[in-house]
């Protein structure tokens, strides 16, 4: 059984609920923040959040799924993923970078127009997180997604015939794709960048967290790297 934050506030005294908030981001700040200095500056973006809930239910990998695996020492990897949300028309990309320690780099959650279909959201995640990492000037990095479909169209050389094709070829003129390493993981490996994507429903435009994730995602990406 899911627990929507409403749900939890019910059950729970306000107070506590802030108090282990308050807990796991002192945890998290304490044991994975990463130095400020090796960070390239980066213009963010922030817009206000649409209204309704600032926080939600977040999905977790159960022990015996497939978890994030980290990328070689001393190289960054980025995952993304996409959301639909057909009630409101519109759609959610979510974009995670982390080091081979776990910690993040940089996270992103971007509301956009709905597309005619799943694929093209997860065409559009991907290509912006290959923005993403352009805009903070990172060119090696694995990039890995849940999307077999378009994972297989990232790895070859020829353009893909496919609908959207042409977002992948213009994303890749970016960067030099020689040095990146496309990666295919189960939905269960990729919680974070899922979470992300789900939560740009309460987002206008794009917002960026430098270092970190949303609050309520930290037991996510605690549990993503268990």
């Amino acid at each position: 059984m899911s627990l929507t934050p409403s749900s939890l506030i019910s059950q729970f005294p306000l107070q506590l609920v802030n108090l282990t908030l308050q807990i796991s981001s002192a945890l998290y700040r304490g044991s994975m923040a990463f130095p400020r200095e090796r960070l390239l500056s980066v213009w963010v973006v922030r817009h206000p959040p649409v209204a309704g809930p600032s926080m939600v239910a977040a999905v977790l990998p159960l022990p015996s799924q497939v978890t994030w695996i980290p990328p070689p020492a001393n190289s960054l990897k980025i995952n993304f993923d996409g959301a639909l949300f057909k009630d409101i028309n519109k759609a959610g990309l979510g974009v995670v970078i982390r080091n081979d320690h776990g910690q993040v780099i940089a996270s992103l959650s971007e509301q956009i127009q709905l597309p005619f279909s799943s694929d093209l959201v997860e065409a559009l995640a991907a290509a912006r997180a290959i923005s993403f990492a352009h805009e903070l000037s990172f060119t090696n990095y694995v990039l890995e997604g849940d999307s077999d479909v378009v994972i297989k169209a990232l790895k070859h050389s020829d353009d893909s015939l496919s609908s959207f094709g042409h977002i992948l070829a213009s994303a890749k003129t970016l960067t030099d794709v020689k040095c990146i390493t496309f990666s295919h993981t189960r939905r269960s490996g990729n919680a974070v960048a899922h979470n992300l994507a789900k939560h740009a429903r309460h987002v206008l435009g794009f917002k960026v967290w430098m270092e970190d994730v949303p609050p309520h995602l930290h037991s996510v990406l605690i549990a993503d790297y268990g």
